[in-house]
């Protein structure tokens, strides 16, 4: 037991990296600092955003429902979490070898992953519900209840997020295998789509388009702090506690009892099925862009990871062109005496979804040991970097085509606004697209052992994270500002960046000094 302690402790330094801090590898011990401090980063964004929810309630006078709405923040958002780290980490670790070799039950190795998994996750959400408990303590009554509730819900959100959306990635994994239409692309977005559906029926049923109003009826706790000593409260919880029990144990005995089946099932492809080809040549960048797209569907965590930002885009479109959202142009949000309408939330959140994530940061990297093929190749980088670049474009093309037909059938905005608003943000997207490239082009990661390492923590996305978290507030700024001269100057000044970029890019001799 103490040798299964240990061991347990030394993965989750892995995970964080924490070990690789005392690495005799400067490199290593650089990129463990950048992953680290990317992480705490984030989580602190994380906190900063709950602090602003915990004010807004107060203004509302709604603290009681406080930790409904953060009940329903922690599950959604460590569902999806979980569904873009895929269900392959549980089955088989990137240690498994050596978990497996060391002197421990066969059950104890095969469940090590997902108790990690639940560790972490639960440790993260009791200090999120701890922040809560200490905003809210000079509003609730009933001091003990509450701290028990903290920490019934630190094991609750956990175990019901985690083990919901790995039997719902395992049963879509298992029906796509038997269709032989699995692929990850394919696989992802079923997945997410059958998670998040629930989420929209709740918000499609609330009748105010307030964010708060909306994650309230999504909570899985369904009644404020007022009731909390009242028996419909007790009979949540209570049903609650049995959902992550169950589902635990239903999550234990597949791990255990199916775990050579779910190996399988993971390494299993779709047969190529016989048909008469022909050959066909095409130029250069068009077959450099079917690579590239071969490349990013080729890897579960790499589409999952960069598929929820476009698809988001579609999806709110959609909801505002089907009339889901009711009553949207007289909806206005007052911070101190600024007026925010429907249409600058709507801007600022395109804007954000748009710039959050590009393909590109670790589009390079994800070559891996192969890059010298790229290299020994009559192939330029800057051809190299268009067709990387290409396929973030492609993914939110859709999405940037349904906000322009939103922009004048919803908000019906003057052409002129239509006509600077949309290039700037086809530029802005162009414009992180190639930030992206440039930045992996010079902190590549080749010799990376696990999907995971390159996609979300290789120095080339961080660094591409952190630059996206300051060009977000001067994009919105901008957008804020509602004038044409200045959404042109800044497209302007985006395109002048873009094509400096791409100059230097094109007078780059690339070097493998990692592989």
């Amino acid at each position: 037991m103490n040798n299964l302690k240990l061991l347990f402790l030394f993965r989750l330094k892995n995970q964080m990296k924490i070990s690789n801090l005392t690495n005799a590898n400067k490199e290593v011990r650089k990129y463990a600092i950048y992953t680290i401090s990317g992480y705490i980063a984030a989580f602190f964004m994380f906190l900063g955003y709950i602090l602003f929810i915990s004010i807004d309630v107060t203004m509302d006078n709604n603290m009681q429902a406080f930790f409904v709405l953060l009940s329903s923040i922690l599950f959604w958002v460590f569902g999806i979490w979980n569904i873009l780290s895929g269900p392959d980490d549980l089955i088989e670790a990137k240690d498994h070898d050596f978990i497996f070799s060391l002197p421990m039950k066969n059950w104890q190795a095969k469940l090590l992953p997902l108790f990690s998994r639940y560790m972490i996750h639960i440790f993260l959400t009791a200090i999120v519900l701890i922040f809560g408990y200490i905003l809210t303590i000079t509003y609730i009554h009933h001091f003990f209840f509450v701290l028990l509730l903290v920490l019934l819900l630190s094991f609750i959100i956990p175990f019901i997020s985690i083990n919901v959306t790995f039997l719902i990635s395992l049963f879509v994994r298992y029906i796509l295998t038997l269709l032989q239409w699995r692929n990850n692309v394919t696989e992802a977005m079923i997945t997410l789509v059958l998670f998040v559906t629930p989420f929209i029926y709740f918000i499609r049923n609330t009748q105010s388009i307030d964010y708060k109003e909306a994650l309230i009826h999504a909570s899985i706790l369904r009644f404020s702090l007022d009731e909390i000593s009242s028996f419909h409260f007790l009979v949540n919880v209570i049903l609650l506690i049995g959902i992550a029990v169950g589902t635990t144990f239903i999550v234990i005995f597949l791990l255990t009892a199916f775990h050579r089946f779910l190996y399988e099932l993971k390494e299993k492809q779709p047969k190529r099925r016989n048909i008469n080809t022909t050959w066909k040549v095409n130029s250069p960048f068009i077959a450099l862009l079917s690579k590239e797209m071969k490349l990013y569907v080729s890897s579960l965590t790499y589409v999952s990871n960069t598929i929820l930002t476009p698809v988001a885009i579609i999806v709110l479109n959609l909801c505002m062109l089907s009339g889901l959202t009711p009553n949207i142009h007289s909806f206005s949000y007052d911070i101190n005496g600024f007026a925010i309408t429907a249409q600058d939330i709507f801007t600022f959140i395109i804007f954000a979804f748009v710039i959050l994530t590009t393909t590109t940061s670790c589009s390079l990297s994800f070559e891996g040991r192969s890059i010298w093929i790229m290299l020994v190749a009559p192939i330029s980088t800057i051809k190299m970097a268009l067709a990387k670049i290409s396929i973030n474009i492609l993914l939110f093309l859709p999405g940037i085509v349904l906000t322009a037909i939103v922009y004048n059938l919803v908000f019906d905005v003057r052409i002129l606004y239509l006509l600077a608003i949309v290039p700037l943000l086809c530029s802005t997207l162009l414009l992180i697209s190639t930030v992206g490239f440039f930045i992996n082009l010079y902190f590549p990661t080749y010799t990376w052992r696990n999907d995971m390492e390159v996609v979300k923590q290789s120095k080339a996305t961080v660094i591409t994270a952190i630059i996206s978290m300051v060009i977000i507030p001067f994009i919105i700024f901008v957008a804020f500002l509602d004038h044409i001269v200045v959404l042109l100057l800044a497209i302007i000044i985006e395109i002048a960046i873009i094509i400096r970029m791409l100059l230097k890019v094109s007078r780059v001799n690339m070097r493998v000094n990692e592989v």
